[in-house]
């Protein structure tokens, strides 16, 4: 008998099926996209639950087979927060190429996925702002040219590189006059105007998502 042992341990061994990892799948990364200037909180959600290893003696726990999230060729993210339910959690941090990237999870067991959408890393520049504010005008004179000055306003104020419609009003009331900028550098925009009316006016600055600002109320003045 102790001779066929040898042979059925090898004959056991050759009958047992190897066991397969389940697949898995990234069913949400939250949020898709960010800005390349600042790091960004990360919640990738999958349809399995990750196993843990609790070490009672030390009062631990421990996440096997913890996953990481590769954006591109460029980044791995751990995802070393589990929040339930097949959330965990990482920080994508800053300096992330522009564009998109493909978003692919691996599993310490050697599994992997690919989401099916992209995560796409944004330039500053096409931050919204939170609204904008003028240099003071002051006392112009009647067809002379002159430049009024519109800040940018918010966290990143400075990379702001859009385009607003200026507006003149006199006495409170549309003129009809209106311009659109050109881009912004830095966070400043310039625009020349010419009045040919005497008069109180306002400017008003709108951007396509809705802010606007007001100039100060200044005088356009016959030149003596």
């Amino acid at each position: 008998m102790s001779k066929l042992l040898p042979f059925l341990l090898a004959l056991l061994c050759a009958c047992q099926t190897p066991v397969t990892p389940e697949s898995f799948q990234i069913l949400e990364i939250t949020p898709r996209e960010q800005f390349t200037n600042e790091p960004t909180s990360i919640t990738v959600r999958l349809d399995q639950e990750p196993r843990f290893l609790v070490d009672y003696g030390n009062q631990s726990v421990r996440m096997l087979e913890e996953p990481v999230l590769e954006l591109g060729s460029q980044l791995v993210v751990p995802l070393d927060t589990y929040l339930g339910h097949g959330q965990f959690q990482g920080t994508v941090g800053p300096g992330l190429g522009i564009g998109l990237h493909e978003a692919r999870v691996k599993l310490g067991d050697g599994r992997e996925a690919t989401f099916s959408e992209s995560f796409e890393v944004r330039n500053p520049s096409e931050q919204p702002v939170q609204g904008y504010w003028f240099d003071s005008i002051s006392t112009q004179y009647v067809n002379e040219r002159f430049p009024i000055i519109i800040h940018a306003e918010g966290p990143n104020a400075e990379y702001f590189e859009g385009r607003v419609t200026v507006e003149l009003y006199r006495g409170g009331v549309s003129t009809g006059i209106s311009a659109r900028t050109g881009r912004f550098s830095k966070g400043i925009g310039t625009q020349n105007l010419t009045i040919d009316t005497p008069g109180n006016y306002i400017v008003v600055v709108r951007d396509d998502q809705g802010h606007n600002a007001t100039s100060n109320a200044f005088d356009v003045v016959q030149k003596n």
